[in-house]
């Protein structure tokens, strides 16, 4: 099965940008998955939340987000509110410095991906920038809105 993008956008360096797609380096898929059973029946049980006070279960409709200003106070927020909290992406993967290969300290690495050329129309200017951050040996810096979260991305040839 051909890999899937996990976003596709423009990779821009100044004036020059061609479209590329992120993919997944370590796949997680594989691992092993373990469910809560009942010991009695050995069937599955399921999660549900409860009132911490009351000791009463809560229905899907009664829930709400909130968020904790002091010890036991809370304020209420609405879908909108939390919807309008995450920020808009453009689909650019904007490279704002190079530094140095050597000058990375790699306990800064969170989660590796794959970056590759989305388009044919792309292939000639991504490998030019490949090859251009190779030869130098400097990796990339740059910023997108990936996974719902403004992120720092390093980009190494």
């Amino acid at each position: 099965m051909a890999p899937r993008a996990n976003w596709k956008g423009v990779l821009k360096i100044g004036e020059v940008s061609c479209p590329v797609a992120l993919y997944t380096a370590a796949s997680t898929s594989d691992r092993i998955v373990f469910h809560t059973l009942n010991r009695k029946t050995g069937h599955r049980v399921r999660r549900q939340l409860v009132d911490n006070e009351t000791g009463k279960p809560v229905g899907r409709d009664d829930q709400v987000k909130g968020y904790e200003t002091s010890a036991g106070e809370y304020v209420v927020l609405q879908p909108e509110e939390i919807a309008s909290a995450v920020p808009d992406s453009d689909k650019v993967l904007a490279v704002s410095a190079f530094i140095g290969c050597v000058d990375i300290d790699t306990v800064y690495f969170d989660r590796p991906y794959y970056l590759a050329p989305s388009d044919p129309t792309g292939q000639e200017a991504f490998a030019l920038i490949r090859e251009a951050m190779r030869a130098r040996k400097v990796a990339a810096l740059a910023r997108t809105v990936l996974f719902r979260r403004v992120r720092s991305v390093l980009i190494r040839a």
